[in-house]
């Protein structure tokens, strides 16, 4: 049985992706039953339903495909029978924890090219990722990605170290975000090794994958020692990729040496999907986590999640696990009350009634919110306005600054002013997060009176 079911396992791990595998079907155990069929011991209740639900046909058709016709039972794993062997009752084993590199973060496995979803938004960024990966020298070893959260720059900037961890085995890759850097070189002045830090980032690395270089803002003496870095790195014709929240000409506090650096290659912004693309993203998901659900119910999610790939991702867990829970159809409905349950309906909100709804909260005039006053309370509220004005309906900064009555350079001040406050101002981080309920019921209501009736026979 151990021999018929590691053999399974083979076939089941090139079709299933690496995640769900490592989720799913990693922790589940064989055994033989007492009527001589196969019996697959899962680690706990929720995990039996969902391998019966998901998988147990793929499961089928691989073992029948090795020469085994006999019956397949599911269990989970408890005190006496479906014990898994070597467990104590009720605990569930860990899962596989995949190996760090030597330096840096691990890259996450399923972070690759082949399972990136390509569409207009994207294509630019997909393309230079790979002609980076491949060393194709029109790009000078330098790529800059920039996005919103979301939309595929940390998948990007990890499938080209996936990918030549395929093609090149040799290649000495790090894979870190700015503030690992900052935090590594402060650990290594207050212990007297900033020679093990240089030698780690300038000669113990033939791939710098840097992540949200925008937090560097503001920190002088660490931005001198990427500077530092980056030639040394450059010198020896290493790549370089970045991701940012940012263009590197919108990073407040960026020394000039710095941006100089960033932009010596290519910059390629990704911009939200479009509906093709959210709805084969979706079909894409949907299949990794062999999940039937109605093309319908894909194109509704689709339609009303507009903003970035985690959104979809979660919404279309929220509704497989729905189903598995309830042991209910996937359904229109369902994914109704799945994005009403995320206040997840797609934005009708224009900026004017977000400019509105926040000068109510902060009992300022709309007039007043437009005008040049630099009263406290009114910058705060232009900070709020701005923030939400781009979440809801995804603006540029310079058409918010037209939209504000503000320069290009006040909006990106007060954005980052803004995010920064937050992290150290629980009062307002509760502001906010009243706000954007307030602002999440005003969508609700506005799409309610746009969204059609329903079907729920799908």
């Amino acid at each position: 049985m151990d021999d018929l079911w590691e053999a399974a396992r083979k076939h089941l791990k090139e079709r299933i992706s690496p995640s769900s595998f490592a989720l799913w079907l990693e922790p589940v155990k064989v055994e033989g039953s007492p009527g001589g069929g196969l019996r697959l011991v899962c680690p706990n209740p929720f995990a039996r339903r969902w391998l019966e639900s998901h998988y147990l046909p793929l499961i089928t058709r691989t073992l029948a495909s090795l020469g085994y016709q006999g019956p397949v039972e599911v269990a989970a794993a408890g005190r006496g029978r479906g014990q898994t062997p070597g467990q104590p009752p009720g605990v569930q084993p860990a899962l596989p924890e995949l190996a760090p590199p030597k330096n840096g973060r691990p890259l996450h496995r399923a972070f690759t090219f082949e399972r990136f979803v390509v569409g207009a938004s994207n294509r630019l960024a997909f393309q230079a990722s790979q002609a980076l990966a491949r060393n194709d020298t029109l790009l000078n070893g330098i790529l800059f990605l920039t996005s919103g959260p979301g939309l595929g720059k940390s998948h990007l900037s990890q499938a080209v170290g996936n990918f030549l961890r395929e093609t090149e085995p040799g290649t000495r890759i790090l894979y870190a975000t700015a503030e690992d850097f900052a935090n590594d070189m402060v650990r290594s002045l207050k212990a007297g090794q900033m020679g093990r830090f240089k030698e780690k980032y300038r000669q113990e690395c033939d791939v710098l994958l840097l992540e949200e270089v925008q937090f560097l803002s503001g920190k002088e003496k660490i931005q001198a020692e990427l500077c530092y870095t980056l030639d040394a790195l450059m010198s020896r014709q290493k790549r370089l990729v970045f991701t940012s929240c940012y263009l590197p000409g919108e990073i407040g506090q960026l020394s000039r040496e710095l941006s100089s650096r960033l932009t010596g290659g290519l910059i390629t912004p990704i911009g939200q999907p479009d509906f093709p693309t959210r709805v084969q993203i979706l079909v894409r998901k949907a299949e990794e986590r062999a999940l039937a659900a109605p093309r319908p119910v894909l194109e509704y999610l689709a339609e009303h999640l507009t903003e970035d790939v985690r959104r979809l991702e979660s919404a279309l867990d929220c509704l497989a696990a729905r189903a598995t829970l309830l042991q209910e159809p996937i359904t229109l409905r369902a994914a109704q009350e799945v994005l009403h349950d995320l206040k997840a309906v797609d934005s009708r909100l224009t900026i004017p009634q977000i400019q509105k709804l926040v000068g109510e909260y902060f009992q300022v005039s709309v007039k007043d919110l437009l005008g040049r006053s630099r009263q406290k309370k009114l910058v705060r509220a232009r900070q709020v306005a701005l923030y939400f004005a781009q979440l809801y309906t995804g603006k540029t900064v310079t058409e918010l600054g037209r939209l504000f009555n503000r320069s290009h350079s006040s909006v990106v001040h007060a954005l980052q002013s803004l995010e920064r406050d937050r992290r150290i101002q629980p009062r307002l981080e509760e502001e906010m997060r009243f706000l954007e309920e307030k602002l999440a019921q005003a969508q609700v209501r506005l799409a309610g009176q746009r969204v059609p009736s329903l079907r729920t026979d799908v």
